[in-house]
């Protein structure tokens, strides 16, 4: 099963001995999104004296990178990369961008403020758990559309109705646990369906 993700992009902001903290979390698809940006951010806030980041990626979080950015050594990545990795996320970019407020917070303060505010962010994201998933597709009549709907709706599950010329294309897309139920289902509903399966599933953490 992949690592979960977060749900959305999200910000969280402190100040700490006169230095201004902002880290924003928010999705990627690989690595080699994390330089373009940190370079989007650097153009947001050019007063900024950093731009700390860290990022991690891959269905089981197998690739990582960090940067200090002219922090001293690992006081501001690996704490952000920390925070990640204690919520087992993966696909996820952090960002902490640091307006520098005159008062040195010491390697240990540093740790703490670069960790702290990058799992704020990470709280504020949410969560998607990513489950192994089939669709199944078939195609109804359009009469009997808005019935079968109804019938799968009423079991907790939920398909997507394409209405086209004559024939509705049917298509749902369920958490491997449940296929053997939906497709029981779909027999019952005499709805002929084709399987898909390979298939990965995002739902907010808990749910069923």
């Amino acid at each position: 099963m992949s690592r979960p993700t977060i749900a959305r992009t999200a910000s969280a902001e402190t100040e700490i001995s006169r230095s201004r903290f902002l880290a924003t979390a928010q999705r990627i698809d690989g690595l080699d999104e994390l330089a373009e940006l940190v370079r989007a951010a650097r153009r947001a806030h050019p007063d900024a004296r950093h731009v700390c980041s860290a990022a991690v990626a891959g269905p089981h979080g197998e690739a990582s990178r960090s940067n200090d950015d002219g922090e001293p050594g690992g006081t501001a990545g690996a704490p952000i990369l920390s925070a990640i990795g204690h919520r087992e996320l993966t696909d996820v970019a952090v960002l902490v961008v640091r307006w520098f407020g005159g008062v040195k917070l010491g390697t240990g303060g540093l740790v703490r403020a670069y960790g702290g505010i990058a799992s704020a962010a990470l709280d504020a994201a949410g969560t998607l758990e990513r489950v192994p998933a089939t669709e199944l597709i078939g195609r109804v009549a359009a009469g009997d559309a808005q019935r079968l709907e109804h019938a799968l709706r009423a079991a907790g599950l939920l398909p997507t109705l394409d209405y086209g010329d004559g024939a509705v294309r049917l298509s749902l897309t369920v958490d491997d646990r449940r296929l053997a139920e939906a497709r029981s289902l779909l027999a019952r509903l005499a709805v002929p369906h084709e399987v898909r399966g390979g298939l990965v599933l995002e739902r907010p953490a808990g749910g069923a």
